[in-house]
């Protein structure tokens, strides 16, 4: 929230989802940020666990990446909860290598 409408900021995130059912329920793919923000927030919402290696990767590549690039950042900032991990929380299946 505290950069939803600030242009300067790139804000991207894959998370589980289930609808908005899964802790804590926000990100959904069309909050998209607000003001001069406005698409400057990029939520991929999961539809539900056991997403992996493979499908965490596409979507660096596929969404992440040519944003990203457009982007252009000066700086980048990674915050990598482990929800996504084997055997965490959020009941994905990301492996030590896919966090590599």
């Amino acid at each position: 929230k505290t950069f939803e409408a600030d242009p300067r900021v790139l804000y991207f995130s894959i998370h589980r989802y289930d609808n908005g059912s899964f802790f804590p329920g926000t990100g959904k793919v069309t909050s998209v940020g607000k003001g001069r923000g406005a698409g400057k927030t990029v939520n991929v919402p999961l539809p539900s666990a056991g997403f992996g290696d493979t499908e965490y990767l596409q979507i660096f590549l596929q969404v992440l990446l040519p944003i990203a690039r457009e982007f252009e950042p000066d700086l980048l900032l990674v915050s990598a909860g482990f929800d996504s991990a084997l055997g965490d929380i959020g009941e994905m299946k990301v492996t030590e290598n896919g966090f590599g």
